[in-house]
């Protein structure tokens, strides 16, 4: 009885059910049918490749779509002959990591297709080696689309860009009447100093030109600083690729200090540099730098602004080293300091100023954090605010601190 029971319980074996001696859900033909079945039906193009000149083995019919080859036409075709004169080079010299890197390898590139243009690709591939010796048989290829990705991330690139200089151009409607009054203080003395030289060659006797040197002399050198005020006005506006270079944060706060000097007078401001003049340089845009610090600037002289019979208000920056790879620039107030919390400050469209666009400081933070760094708020327990801005040095100079 007990054995009827268990005969009972006994099925007949189906057609997909494992084989006793094996275990395995399929024999190798139903697999690699299974395998070859994928790779024809996926959108995604699977390629294998000889790894000398990563001529094309196999190619899956995605190839048609992505590409526009058929499977027998580029079959036999080296991949060198379809990448971009731009990155083939690169990826000659990259190719020992596609070889020897355990795992799999990602690139992005771009291929050229059957009608000639040009397409971005990612692929993943993996080099297949013989079991017994090691040795490289092929390469396998994994590769997709990526046109819209790629132009999406050039298009949000160019819009940041572009959000960038907006910002500049924003900073600079700030300054205008400060600007003005800069430029007007050069130009008046030119001036003045054209219509004495003017009065004193009718008198009689003329004067001599060791007598006019002095006085052209002096109109040359205002000429200039009137120039140099127009041309920081021009770098600072116009749009330039970034280009991080070895820059002097001294120096550059100083100019800074210079170039706001109109809107610290308007507002009964006294700017003051306090960063030591031996600091080691940071890697950095200048452009990009100046529009952070800039932007500090006229927000802590805004916020400082006093009456013109009070005692001015001080703006200042100091700066310092931390664990000795590290530079910390901080721009001191003594305004009214802000009563939301600091991040607040941050939020894009965020803005404490009556005509405020709330985007310098936002853009400012995602500029510094472009260079590796940091940039933070906080009121001072005495009054007003302190911003930092924290910057990476160069590798060169944080070696040589470490020396």
């Amino acid at each position: 009885m007990i054995v009827s029971q268990k005969k009972a319980l006994i099925k007949p074996k189906g057609p997909c059910q494992p084989s006793s001696a094996t275990g395995t859900l399929t024999d190798d033909a139903e697999r690699n049918r299974l395998l070859a079945e994928m790779a024809e039906q996926s959108t995604d193009m699977i390629s294998r490749h000889t790894p000398d000149e990563w001529r094309f083995i196999y190619a899956s019919p995605a190839v048609e779509h992505l590409l526009g080859f058929s499977v027998d036409e580029i079959v036999g075709m080296s991949a060198y002959e379809l990448y971009h004169p731009d990155d083939v080079e690169d990826f000659k010299r990259r190719r020992p990591s596609v070889y020897y890197e355990k795992g799999f390898y990602t690139h992005t590139y771009r291929f050229r297709c059957k009608d000639g243009h040009y397409t971005w690709l990612e692929s993943t591939s993996r080099s297949i080696r013989d079991v017994s010796t090691g040795d490289l048989k092929e390469i396998l290829v994994v590769s997709r689309d990526v046109s819209r990705r790629i132009e999406t991330e050039a298009r949000v690139l160019q819009y940041q860009k572009e959000l960038n200089r907006a910002s500049r151009l924003a900073a600079m409607g700030e300054m205008a009447s400060g600007l003005a009054h800069e430029l007007n203080q050069p130009l008046t003395a030119i001036v003045n100093y054209a219509r004495g030289t003017e009065r004193r060659l009718k008198a009689t006797p003329p004067p001599t030109l060791e007598e006019l040197s002095p006085i052209l002399q002096r109109i040359t050198s205002t000429a200039l600083r009137a120039g140099g005020i127009l041309h920081r006005m021009m770098d600072f506006a116009r749009k330039q690729e970034p280009l991080r270079e070895p820059l002097d944060l001294h120096q550059l706060i100083d100019n800074l200090i210079d170039f706001s000097a109109g809107s610290a007078v308007q507002h009964n401001v006294l700017l003051e540099n306090f960063t030591p003049g031996d600091l080691p340089p940071v890697l950095a845009d200048q452009i990009q730098l100046e529009q952070v610090f800039l932007n500090l600037l006229l927000n802590a002289i805004e916020s400082s602004h006093s009456e013109p019979d009070h005692t001015p208000r001080r703006v200042w920056i100091d700066a310092s080293l931390q664990n000795r790879d590290q530079v910390i620039i901080s721009v001191f107030d003594q305004g009214d300091g802000f009563s939301d919390d600091s991040e607040r400050l941050f939020e894009q469209f965020y803005t404490t100023k009556p005509a405020g666009l709330g985007m310098g400081l936002p853009i400012s933070r995602s500029l510094v954090e472009a260079h590796g760094g940091q940039l933070t708020a906080e009121c001072r327990p005495e009054g007003g605010a302190v911003f930092r801005v924290m910057l990476p040095l160069g590798l060169n100079a944080a070696k040589d601190l470490n020396a």
